[in-house]
């Protein structure tokens, strides 16, 4: 799909919700490659997809959504990872792996909230320059896992023909310089379970609606309720009364 076939879907004018020039070129290169040979009935920008459930900004929402006209939904969700050129394997293999694991944790937190049911998430990480097979392969099998736990994911490793055009000057040290000044970061422990159902996402709501309640309406600790020492006083007085009138 060429750069025409990009404006009729709206892919050029992508609303996105960061209007930095270099992360909406990024956005645009990579909901173009997505959609190449689907025929695609309808696109989603990401500030349209905020619209449309109740205007909640979510770190997790997808920079497009595109169905296809078989009712097939694609969520993506495009990324710039911050790589120093002087990286170690090592580096470059948590670096990347980070970036993935932020992504999906995120992304199912929207997915959750909004109940989507995309068949496919694509994670599209954009690379400033070739990365080593092995550090590939090893992202690769990171996905590998997370599909286990949720299907609905997927990873596209991609090097742009002009880097500079994506990625700034200084954009991984800067990137970098924010990252230490966080201490947030994920682990596969905190990719959520996918089983299609809609339990996954009613036992969710369920919990932190209870949870919710619980905190609300919670009594005095004198009226004998949420609280233990009372609680067992007054079931001991209760049987002390029936055995005095069983005896009377």
């Amino acid at each position: 799909m060429g750069l025409e076939g990009c404006q009729a879907l709206g892919v050029i004018n992508s609303q996105s919700l960061n209007a930095d020039p270099f992360n909406v070129r990024a956005e645009e290169l990579a909901l173009q490659e997505c959609t190449v040979g689907v025929e695609v009935r309808r696109t989603w920008s990401e500030q349209e997809l905020v619209r449309s459930f109740g205007g909640r900004i979510s770190a997790g929402t997808p920079d497009g959504m595109f169905e296809s006209w078989d009712g097939t939904l694609t969520c993506v969700q495009v990324v710039r990872v911050p790589l120093l050129p002087d990286s170690s394997v090592s580096d470059m293999q948590d670096r990347l792996s980070q970036t993935v694991l932020t992504k999906v944790v995120k992304s199912q937190q929207w997915l959750r909230f909004t109940q989507s049911s995309p068949k496919d998430f694509v994670i599209f990480c954009w690379l400033p320059y070739c990365i080593p097979d092995y550090v590939m392969e090893h992202a690769e099998v990171l996905m590998t896992r997370i599909q286990r736990l949720d299907a609905r994911f997927s990873l596209r490793l991609r090097t742009p023909e002009d880097a500079p055009s994506l990625f700034p000057a200084l954009f991984a040290r800067n990137r970098d310089a924010a990252r230490k000044r966080t201490s947030s970061s994920f682990t596969e422990c905190d990719v959520s379970t996918f089983t299609g159902s809609e339990s996954d996402t009613e036992d969710a709501e369920e919990y932190c609606s209870w949870d919710i309640t619980w905190a609300w309406d919670e009594e005095p600790p004198e009226t004998g309720e949420n609280c233990n020492d009372t609680d067992s006083e007054d079931e001991v007085e209760f049987e002390w009364c029936i055995t005095w009138d069983d005896n009377g």
